[in-house]
């Protein structure tokens, strides 16, 4: 009797364990990187030194050592169980000064273009 209960005590744990494994579990919030937002984007102009615009985003994430003329500003998070989301900023310069140049996930303001 006692072998039977055991039995179906761990056959019953086990399909509970399986069935909540995806998504009954609890799983914290992860954020990495820099966290970059539209209104910083927008302080953004052409001209600026690399000092100013360490200044409005913060130290970026990712530079390579040979070349400082890209900057690259990461952005990761996850909420729970669902699919990370990824956000760049890539920042090109030219003699320590802003060219006409910035991409990924974040729009250009209108007066990207008006030097300071």
């Amino acid at each position: 009797m006692k072998k039977t209960a055991v039995r179906f005590l761990s056959v019953i744990g086990l399909t509970v364990m399986t069935l909540c494994a995806d998504g009954c579990a609890y799983r914290p919030d992860v954020y990495q990187g820099n966290f970059t937002e539209q209104k910083d984007v927008d302080k953004l102009r052409v001209g600026m030194t690399q000092e100013q615009v360490k200044f409005v985003l913060g130290t970026p994430m990712l530079l390579d050592p040979l070349d400082n003329t890209r900057w690259y500003y990461v952005n990761f998070v996850r909420h729970g169980w669902n699919d990370p989301e990824f956000k760049t900023l890539v920042i090109l310069f030219d003699d320590d000064r802003v060219v006409k140049e910035i991409t990924g996930d974040f729009q250009k303001s209108r007066n990207f273009y008006t030097p300071l």
